[in-house]
């Protein structure tokens, strides 16, 4: 593998691994300082089979013109896997710009933030204002102004044909549940695939709350006055879940009142 594929791969994975929120075992956050585990996303390129033998990589590699320009084309220019080249995502950038591409603006703020190089956040950032007419500055911290800029405006900027396999192929590269949970969304969808975006965290990655012990009222001593509960009174029977707990875990499974449960914070 030659060094740009090594330093691009490396680009992206490794920034899905330092950006992935680990849980100790007991489903608590990882306190400052502390030696989180990280998640790696898996290896799923076929052996044998290089980039540039799949049909998209040789349609992303041809010769485009003005008027030969074709934005699914494009799409795998941005980003085609983790032996990607570097050289063809600023290509992909520059052509979305030469060619007024708007469809590319979706998948450009989906990828920049995973772009570990700080040069390719700027030409990314500097793309989609040419193509947008906003300014959200010019580092990793626009995502999220990029983002809710892009909830709101969604209906023009439209992804291009093919959008939710490419994506699916992208989110399997961080687990494969992702791509599975994507997939069936190209037969058509109710929402928006555009406003789905990776948490940080894997599937399972923060484990629920099932079944907590419970402490008669009264009994505990571990509740301050102030602090927030949730509520739950099925058929004569009341349970408060404290913030503070559920917080860490985001999801309690449990039995109240004879009726099975599922609290989501």
């Amino acid at each position: 593998m030659s060094r740009r594929l090594r330093h691009f791969g490396a680009l992206v994975a490794g920034f899905i691994a330092a950006a992935a929120v680990a849980c100790s075992v007991t489903g608590e956050p990882a306190g400052p300082g502390e030696n989180a585990p990280t998640a790696s996303p898996p290896q799923t390129a076929t052996a044998g089979v290089s980039a540039a033998e799949t049909p998209e990589r040789t349609a992303a590699r041809a010769p485009t013109t003005a008027t030969g320009y074709d934005s699914s084309e494009n799409m795998y220019r941005l980003y085609s896997g983790l032996d990607h080249i570097p050289d063809d995502t600023h290509q992909a950038i520059s052509l979305a710009v030469a060619n007024n591409d708007k469809s590319m603006v979706p998948l450009m703020i989906e990828m920049f933030r995973f772009f570990g190089n700080r040069d390719l956040v700027i030409e990314t950032n500097t793309a989609l204002s040419a193509l947008t007419g906003q300014e959200f500055g010019r580092d990793l911290d626009a995502w999220n102004e990029w983002m809710e800029w892009l909830g709101k405006n969604a209906d023009e900027y439209r992804p291009p044909a093919g959008y939710v396999q490419w994506k699916s192929a992208f989110m399997s590269l961080i687990d494969a549940r992702f791509g599975e949970f994507l997939a069936p969304a190209a037969q058509g969808s109710r929402i928006n695939v555009v406003e789905l975006a990776w948490g940080g965290v894997r599937p399972d990655g923060i484990p629920d709350l099932q079944h907590p012990p419970v402490v008669p009222a009264g009994e505990q001593d571990y509740l301050r006055p102030s602090d927030r509960v949730f509520g739950v009174s099925i058929n004569g029977e009341h349970r408060a879940y404290p913030l503070r707990i559920v917080n860490a875990h985001e999801m309690v499974n449990d039995v109240v009142g004879g009726e099975p449960i599922a609290l989501a914070y």
